[in-house]
């Protein structure tokens, strides 16, 4: 019986994976147009061929990683749209002990008005440069 349970198992976590889309390591930087990095926030690309996302946290020198299926395993190639969610609760009730640095517009928390998009390639290595208030770049 325990074999037969292994063996079950086995055939489902194979086939898991199955209709995962292959991913490519991202990683980047989210600045504002005069250089100053956004310090918080998340980015998210949401693949245009196959409609998966890729999420990741903002650091406070501006850099993320991107991951789909894991935290880091990047996301699938071709044409993204972009996002930068950010999210600061300052309803006066504390004080912010922590500077979380200048503000994101809205707009670039919504695929329809951010205007962000990139290309990502089928490659070991992805650097990606989001500029808020200018056409970003991807790094080669």
């Amino acid at each position: 019986m325990r074999c037969c349970l292994a063996a079950c198992l086995s055939v489902i976590a194979a086939g898991c994976g199955s209709d995962q889309v292959d991913t490519y390591p991202v990683s980047g930087k989210v600045v504002f147009a005069d250089g100053e990095p956004v310090r918080l926030g998340t980015v998210e690309f949401e693949s245009v061929s196959f409609g998966t996302t890729a999420s990741g946290k903002i650091k406070e020198d501006g850099s993320f990683v991107l991951g789909t299926y894991t935290s880091t395993d990047g996301a699938a190639s071709g044409k993204h749209r972009a996002i930068v969610v950010q999210i600061v609760v300052n309803d006066g009730t504390f004080r912010h002990v922590k500077d979380h640095g200048r503000p994101v517009p809205l707009r670039y928390g919504n695929y329809a008005t951010s205007g962000l998009s990139v290309v990502i390639f089928p490659e070991d290595s992805n650097n990606v440069l989001l500029e808020l208030d200018r056409q970003q770049k991807t790094e080669r």
